[in-house]
């Protein structure tokens, strides 16, 4: 949208490739680097902060639990394709991935007699709502972070980083219209578009990237209501 509220073509936004991750499976060892790094910048700091409220702590350091999970994950060479093949949203496949993770830990380490505990423990981690629920907050601002990231890109791409700007004071600074429109060639009036653009686009992104990671398509306006509820905590 141009200064003064005029829809410009650039805000028809069309839907753009809904599966990144399946593209790169795709592209075989020549995509292996991208995903690998998309998923580690995504579910590092989730899976940290689960480790950290649950029983697995119990287990090993939360860093060394967490690091060791996605060696062994990206050792295996069907591990994505059995998470597409899964139907499940991939946080919660990464979640319960690294609880099986740590259940193979105990086993190595020869604590067999321990199975009936580590099932319950298992089970306990499981529901306990606030690891659960820490690591759906940090998955949350992981998301966003990456949607900010890339529409933020676009803008720039486009030649209206202002927008960007006025959107981040105004959004993520808190700073009133009446401070940050002016600097930027704004009026107060253009701020309230170009921020209603701005948030437009970000909500954009974010269903692509749940789409990405196997949300379906009928729930997708629950999980944004959801993310949005976790953010504003």
């Amino acid at each position: 949208m141009e200064k003064g509220g005029r829809m410009s073509e650039t805000d028809h936004f069309p839907t753009t490739e809904q599966t990144w991750l399946l593209d790169r499976l795709a592209e075989g060892h020549g995509g292996s680097s991208a995903r690998r790094d998309h998923i580690m910048t995504r579910y590092r700091e989730p899976l940290l902060a689960y480790a950290r409220g649950s029983s697995l702590r119990t287990v090993a350091e939360p860093d060394e639990l967490v690091h060791g999970f996605f060696v062994a994950f990206f050792e295996r060479p069907d591990g994505l394709e059995r998470w597409a093949e899964s139907g499940t949203r991939l946080r919660r496949w990464m979640m319960n991935g690294l609880v099986l993770h740590a259940r193979g830990i105990r086993r190595d380490a020869g604590r067999n007699r321990e199975t009936v505990g580590l099932d319950a423990a298992a089970a306990a981690t499981a529901s306990l709502p606030s690891a659960e629920e820490a690591f759906e907050t940090a998955w949350a601002r992981s998301l966003l972070s990456d949607a900010a990231t890339a529409v933020q890109a676009e803008l720039v791409s486009e030649g209206r980083s202002m927008a960007w700007d006025l959107f981040a004071r105004h959004i993520i600074d808190g700073r009133p219209y009446a401070e940050c429109c002016p600097p930027l060639g704004y009026t107060v009036e253009d701020g309230r578009t170009v921020t209603r653009m701005v948030s437009i686009r970000i909500r954009r992104t974010l269903r692509e990237l749940l789409l990405q990671e196997g949300t379906p398509e009928a729930e997708i306006g629950r999980e944004l209501e959801a993310l949005e509820a976790l953010l504003e905590r």
